[in-house]
C-alpha cells in the first residue's frame, strides 16, 4: 500500500527543476499533527492476521462477519472499520461504511475497500490519503491494485496545503504506476491554484523512486531589457546512471531563439560536464541608444570542465571555455563579476600529491574578450614541491622548483627555470614559538629573439634569503556577564634580509606588485610570481589580541595591528614602478566581533601615519535575526595608487526585512560613490505559507562598472511546495545579491 500512495509524491518530480538550500528551509504545512500514524517498529510475520472486533459471527463456508471497533493487523499495517467481512479461503476482506487503513508513513480513509490478503489485489472507493514524509494529502475516486506490480488510479488529485488553505492542487484523471520499471504514467493532468486551472499536460511520466526522469521541466518565463520577453523550456533526459543531458530551448523577444546544452557526467574516478550555447542571427538591431554590432551575427558558446581522481595520488583537470564574441557574457549574463571578465582561461592540468611532495604540470592559455593585453601562455608550466620536516637536530627542509615555457606573439617569450632550495629551525614551546630560515632562490631565463629593451636573451639571478619569524603568547582567564572567557595578547616579530641584485635585464612574465593588507607583514618577497624577488632589510611588527569563549572555543573577538619598519631604500621595482624610500610602511589594523548574538562586524584599515590619511578600508556590518531578518552593509575604499588596482569608494546595503509572519521584503542598494553611480539597485516582495510561496523582484543594474547602459529586469516566481518552482528563478539572484539569504 505504500508503493500505491507515494506515486503523488513522486508524480510531481518532473516538473521540479531543481530544490536549493534556501528553497529546502522552507517550512511546510503540518499535516501530520495529530493524525494517528503507527509508530515505525519492526514489521510482524506478513502470513500472520490479527482480527479483533466487538462482535463475530461465521456465516458459513470460511467467511466471518465483524462488527463494531473492528480492528485488522497484518504485516505492520492496521485496517480499522465498523463492520468487515473476511473469507479465510480466498483472504479477502471487504470493508463497507468508512474504514481507515495506516502505517507509518500512509493513512489511508475510504468509504469502501475489498482487497485480497493472499494476491494482494483489490480496490479502494472514494479514497483520501495522508502522507507523513513528504507533508501531501490528495484523494482518488477509485483505486485498483493487480498485485506488487500495478496499480491504478482514477480522478486523482495531490497538494501539501491545508484543507482550510487548498491553495493549489494537481490532478490527473488516470494514473498507471509499474512498480517492477519504477515508472508512472498519468493522464490529463491539471495544476489548479484556488480552483483555477493554470497548467495541463495530456500525458506525463515519472518515477517511482529516487532515480531521475527523463521529461519537460517547468518552464521560466521572465523580461528584461536586454533579451525582452524571456522565456525557457527546459528538458530532461536521464542517459544512463552517470550521465544526463539538459537542453533548454530559450526565447527572447528582442533577440531570438537560443538552445542552450548541458551534459552531464561521472564515473568511479571523475567527472565532467559541458556547457554551450548558440543563437542563431541576433535580431536586436539597437543595445539601448547604441547600434548592437552583432546584429544579424550568430552567437554561442561552449565550455568543458573535466576532473579526474587516480588511487595512485594523481589527478587531472582540464578547463575550457569559448564565447564567439566580446559582449556574450555581458548580454546574456545577469552576474555583475561574469559581464566583467576579460579573459577566459583554457587549461590542462596534471597532479601529484605524496605525504611530502607535490607535483604540478599545467598548460594554460586564454580567450581574450576585451581590447585588454593577452596574458602570458604557459606552454607548459611545470612545478615540484616538497618538504622534509623534523630532520636531524629538529632541521626541516624544503625545496620548489619550476620550469615554465612563456608565450606570447607580441611580447618577449621564453623559457625560466626557478629552483629554491631552504632549510629552517622551528623552536616552539606553549608560549612562545621562533623559526630562523634560509633559502637560495636561483631563477634562469633562455628568451627568443623578441628582447627589445632587454641587453641579456639569458638572464640569470641568485639571491640568499634569510628571515626570522618569533613571537609570544600571554592568556589569562575573564568573566564577562557569568560567561568565563580567555584574553590572549600575542605578540609577533618577523624579521626578513633579502640582497639587492639588479634585475632590469629579466622580462615580466607573471610578476606584479602584490596588494598590501596584514599578511604582507609576514611574507618573503612583495611581488607576485618570480620574475622579481623584492630586496628587504625589514622587521615586521604586529599584535593580535584575542577574546575566546571558555567552553565553546568561539572567537568573539579579534583585533590585530602591525607594521614594517625599513632599514634600507628598496631599490628593486616594476618597469613603471618607484624606488621606495619611506623608512616604514603604512599601519595595517584587522578587527572582527561578535558585537551580540546576532550581531557581527569586520573592519580593516590601512593607514599612512606620515599624511595622516587612510589608503584603503573596509567595514561590515551584519545581523542576522532569529525569524530570517538580514541586514548587511559595509563600505570599501581604496586611494588611487596604493595598489596596481584603481581606486574606489562603494557602499552596498542588502537585506530581508519581515513584515508580518508570511511577508517579507528584500532589497540591495550598491553603489559607486567615485563614480556617482548605482551598480545594482533590487527590491522585493516574497510570501511564504506552508504550502506555497511566491516572490516579485525589480532589478536596476549594469553589466560592467563603466558601462553607461543600465538593465532593468522584472523577475517574478511561483513556488508550489512538493511541486516545483514556475517563472523566472529569483533565488538564486537573491543568494548572489543579498549576503546570507540562501543560508539555513
Amino acid at each position: 500500500m505504500r508503493k500505491l500512495i507515494v506515486l503523488f509524491m513522486v508524480a510531481l518530480s518532473c516538473f521540479n527543476t531543481s530544490v536549493t538550500a534556501k528553497q529546502a528551509t522552507l517550512p511546510y504545512c503540518d499535516l501530520t499533527k495529530n493524525t494517528g500514524f503507527l509508530n515505525s517498529t519492526q514489521e510482524m510475520d506478513g502470513e500472520l492476521v490479527d482480527i479483533e472486533a466487538d462482535n463475530a459471527q461465521l456465516v458459513g463456508k470460511g467467511t466471518s462477519i465483524f462488527k463494531g471497533n473492528v480492528v485488522v493487523k497484518r504485516g505492520g499495517q492496521e485496517l480499522t472499520t465498523n463492520r468487515a467481512s473476511y473469507n479465510q479461503s480466498s483472504g479477502i476482506i471487504t470493508a463497507q461504511n468508512k474504514l481507515r487503513l495506516r502505517d507509518s508513513d500512509i493513512i489511508l480513509d475510504a468509504e469502501q475497500a475489498e482487497w485480497s490478503l493472499n494476491s494482494d489485489r483489490g480496490v479502494l472507493i472514494d479514497a483520501e490519503y495522508l502522507l507523513r514524509r513528504s507533508h501531501a494529502r490528495g484523494e482518488a475516486g477509485y483505486v485498483s491494485k493487480n498485485g506488487a506490480s500495478e496499480t491504478d488510479l482514477h480522478n486523482a488529485s495531490y497538494t501539501t496545503c491545508l484543507k482550510s488553505d487548498n491553495f493549489w492542487s494537481l490532478k490527473a484523471t488516470e494514473v498507471h504506476l509499474d512498480h517492477q520499471e519504477a515508472v508512472g504514467t498519468a493522464m490529463d493532468v491539471v495544476v489548479r491554484i484556488k480552483d483555477v486551472p493554470v497548467f495541463y499536460t495530456p500525458y506525463i511520466t515519472f518515477p517511482l523512486n529516487d532515480e531521475r526522469k527523463s521529461g519537460l521541466l517547468v518552464p521560466s518565463i521572465g523580461s528584461s531589457s536586454e533579451t525582452g520577453l524571456d522565456i525557457q523550456t527546459p528538458f530532461y533526459w536521464n542517459i544512463a546512471p552517470g550521465s544526463d543531458a539538459t537542453v533548454t530551448p530559450r526565447y527572447m523577444s528582442e533577440r531570438g531563439l537560443q538552445i542552450n546544452g548541458q551534459y552531464r557526467y561521472k564515473y568511479q574516478q571523475g567527472s565532467g560536464e559541458v556547457n554551450l550555447g548558440f543563437l542563431e542571427s541576433d535580431e536586436l538591431k539597437k543595445d539601448g541608444d547604441d547600434i548592437n554590432p552583432f546584429y544579424g551575427m550568430d552567437r554561442k558558446h561552449f565550455s568543458l570542465n573535466h576532473s579526474s581522481r587516480f588511487k595512485s595520488g594523481w589527478s587531472s583537470d582540464i578547463d575550457y571555455n569559448y564565447v564567439s564574441d566580446s559582449a556574450y557574457l555581458e548580454d546574456f549574463g545577469s552576474n555583475l563579476s561574469l559581464a566583467s571578465t576579460t579573459h577566459l582561461k583554457r587549461g590542462l592540468k596534471v597532479n601529484y600529491n605524496s605525504d611530502n611532495w607535490t607535483f604540478k604540470g599545467n598548460l594554460q592559455g586564454y580567450q581574450t574578450i576585451t581590447k585588454a593585453l593577452k596574458p602570458y601562455q604557459r606552454l607548459p608550466q611545470l612545478s615540484l614541491q616538497g618538504s622534509l620536516p623534523d630532520q636531524l637536530l629538529g632541521l626541516s627542509y624544503g625545496l620548489r622548483a619550476e620550469f615554465t615555457e612563456f608565450d606570447h606573439a607580441d611580447l618577449v617569450a621564453g623559457r625560466r627555470i626557478h629552483i629554491e632550495p631552504s632549510m629552517s629551525l622551528p623552536l616552539q614551546s606553549a608560549a612562545a614559538f621562533m623559526t630562523p630560515r634560509m633559502s637560495l632562490k636561483h631563477t634562469r631565463y633562455d628568451l627568443n629573439a623578441n628582447t627589445t629593451g632587454l641587453s641579456d636573451d639569458s638572464p640569470s639571478r641568485t639571491l640568499p634569503i634569510f628571515s626570522v619569524d618569533t613571537g609570544l603568547f600571554f592568556e589569562r582567564d575573564m568573566t564577562i556577564s557569568s560567561t568565563n572567557y580567555i584574553h590572549t595578547l600575542e605578540p609577533r616579530a618577523f624579521y626578513l634580509y633579502v640582497p639587492d641584485r639588479d634585475q632590469s635585464d629579466i622580462p615580466i612574465f607573471d610578476s606584479s606588485m602584490r596588494t598590501f593588507h596584514f599578511g604582507s607583514l609576514f611574507a618573503y618577497n612583495h611581488f607576485s610570481g618570480n620574475d622579481r624577488v623584492g630586496d628587504a632589510n625589514r622587521l615586521s611588527m604586529a599584535l593580535t589580541s584575542k577574546i575566546i569563549n571558555s567552553e565553546t572555543g568561539r572567537v568573539h573577538f579579534r583585533a590585530s595591528l602591525g607594521k614594517i619598519q625599513h632599514f634600507q631604500d628598496r631599490d628593486v621595482v616594476m618597469p613603471s614602478g618607484k624606488k621606495g624610500t619611506r623608512s616604514d610602511s603604512d599601519m595595517v589594523a584587522e578587527v572582527s566581533a561578535a558585537i551580540a548574538r546576532d550581531w557581527t562586524a569586520r573592519g580593516e584599515l590601512q593607514w599612512n601615519p606620515h599624511g595622516n590619511i587612510s589608503n584603503l578600508s573596509s567595514l561590515q556590518l551584519r545581523y542576522r535575526g532569529n525569524n530570517e531578518q538580514l541586514l548587511n552593509i559595509s563600505h570599501r575604499y581604496r586611494r588611487d595608487g596604493t595598489s596596481v588596482l584603481n581606486g574606489l569608494e562603494q557602499v552596498d546595503i542588502s537585506g530581508r526585512l519581515p513584515i508580518s509572519n508570511q511577508w517579507s521584503v528584500v532589497g540591495r542598494y550598491y553603489r559607486s560613490i567615485r563614480d556617482g553611480s548605482l551598480l545594482e539597485g533590487l527590491a522585493g516582495v516574497e510570501y511564504q505559507s506552508c504550502c506555497w510561496a511566491t516572490r516579485l523582484v525589480i532589478r536596476d543594474y549594469v553589466n560592467d562598472a563603466s558601462d553607461q547602459d543600465r538593465n532593468l529586469a522584472l523577475l517574478f516566481q511561483v513556488e508550489l511546495k512538493g511541486l516545483g518552482n514556475f517563472g523566472k528563478k529569483t533565488d538564486a539572484l537573491l543568494g548572489r545579491s543579498i549576503l546570507g539569504y540562501d543560508q539555513d
